[in-house]
């Protein structure tokens, strides 16, 4: 029989354990601290004016005033007077015409007589619209201070926290190789 070499080997056995790496990051929110005043608005105006002008319904009611009394009369005498030499003029034609029969004094008297003494307007043109009524508003004194905001903030740095990872290598056993060799008999 033929004599065999026997070799055994057996792996080596590494062990490997990690333990990552962490970071923690942590970001604390800003402070915010906002201060606004408001606006003032300050309106400064005062009643208005009313206006009533009365003197046309007094004038149309009493007559007015003294100096617009006369001055309304004294206004229509040129008129007055204008028609009166007319009406003169007429009167002396109807007399003077002799195609014209009958007695004309006594009628030109008593249409004179009828007709009365001359139409003078003394009183104003009565009227709905005789009172003149006018508003006057004040102008509008407005200021306005605009308010104000302050903003304040205050950042703050992130807060990072770094614990370190591991890495564990330990050999559970070497390699190892068994050579055995075949048994010789010495003996002869």
């Amino acid at each position: 029989m033929v004599p065999f070499l026997s070799i055994q080997s057996q792996r080596g056995l590494i062990s490997v354990e990690s333990e990552p790496a962490r970071v923690d990051i942590r970001r604390p929110r800003p402070d915010v601290h906002v201060e606004s005043t408001l606006p003032v608005i300050t309106a400064n105006n005062g009643p208005g004016e009313l206006i009533i002008d009365q003197s046309r319904s007094l004038n149309a009611l009493t007559g007015g005033k003294p100096d617009a009394f006369w001055k309304r009369i004294y206004s229509q005498y040129k008129d007055i007077a204008l028609q009166n030499r007319i009406r003169i003029v007429e009167e002396g034609n109807r007399l003077g015409d002799l195609r014209i029969s009958g007695n004309l004094i006594p009628d030109l008297a008593l249409d004179e007589f009828v007709e009365g003494a001359p139409d003078l307007q003394v009183y104003g043109e009565a009227s709905p619209d005789n009172v003149d009524i006018d508003y006057v508003p004040r102008d509008l004194n407005m200021q306005v201070q605009p308010g104000k905001q302050n903003m304040n903030v205050q950042v703050h740095r992130p807060e990072v926290t770094y614990h370190r990872g591991s890495v564990k290598v330990e050999m559970m056993h070497y390699p190892k190789v068994t050579i055995t060799p075949p048994q010789i008999n010495i003996r002869v």
